[in-house]
């Protein structure tokens, strides 16, 4: 079965959902849950300074904030292989 064609501006919002969620959601609630576990961030401003921070390792190359930032894009993609691999295995047909 064909999927129909996707329209671009659909897939450009699901980039721009997934950019938002891993360069700006999830270090928040990093922040906050960091906050509430151990307690007040060093830095003199806080969550700006959190962020800045995680940027800054990312511009260095530094592969725990690329995985912190492509966390989301990452978890799609592996459901979205997952489910392509299950249609294939459902539609190949017996070997009995």
């Amino acid at each position: 079965m064909q999927h129909p064609v996707r329209s671009p501006l659909l897939v450009i919002l699901g980039l721009l959902g997934l950019a938002l969620a891993g360069g700006l959601l999830l270090p928040i609630a990093g922040y906050l849950a960091g906050k509430q576990l151990i307690g007040a961030y060093e830095g003199r401003l806080g969550l700006s300074d959190y962020l800045g921070s995680i940027y800054a390792a990312a511009g260095h190359g530094e592969l725990l904030a690329w995985w912190l930032l492509l966390a989301p894009a990452l978890l799609v993609l592996l459901c979205f292989l997952a489910l392509r691999l299950d249609r294939r295995l459902r539609a190949r047909p017996d070997d009995d």
